[in-house]
């Protein structure tokens, strides 16, 4: 009898969790996408002032990073290494400009893939012409346990320069 009582509360209680999944589910895509907002802002702001801590931050573990004429930097350590090099080229510029414009971001179950387009302007420390870049991104977002989302994969392909 004992253990019909526990099967049943078993039951029961697998039945209500599955109902309070259900309706996380149904109120899960308009948090999802404030969350994701969070990213781009974090992204953003780290971005223009060359925070590379917060930019790994941002990661998964077992990212890749796409990029266009490299070999696929694969693993947050890789990554790393890679924010790393570059944040020793970023001595040698100051960001002046850097927008992100996402034209699509759509949310299946605990991921998410977004496209979108980014245009950053620099000038160098010691002089010359600006640095532009324009590029387009595809990325593939990972819901956490605590509703963030961060990069699982991430592709660019830069647009031609504009004289």
């Amino acid at each position: 009898m004992a253990a019909r009582i526990i099967l049943m509360l078993s039951v029961l209680g697998l039945g209500v969790l599955m109902l309070a999944c259900r309706g996380k589910q149904v109120d899960s895509e308009e948090e999802g996408l404030k969350q994701i907002e969070e990213l781009h802002r974090k992204d953003l702001e780290a971005s223009k002032v060359k925070d590379f801590k917060t930019l790994l931050s941002l990661w998964e573990d077992d990212g890749v990073l796409l990029e266009p004429g490299r070999a696929p930097i694969i693993g947050k350590d890789a990554i790393k290494a890679y924010i790393e090099s570059q944040a020793e080229t970023s001595k040698t510029y100051r960001i002046t400009k850097y927008e992100q414009d996402w034209k699509e971001i759509r949310i299946i179950g605990d991921w998410a893939f977004e496209w979108g387009v980014f245009e950053g302007e620099a000038e160098l420390i010691n002089g010359g012409p600006p640095i532009k870049q324009k590029a387009k991104m595809l990325r593939l977002l990972k819901r956490q346990n605590d509703g963030s989302w961060k990069c699982a994969r991430v592709i660019y392909h830069e647009d031609p320069a504009e004289d």
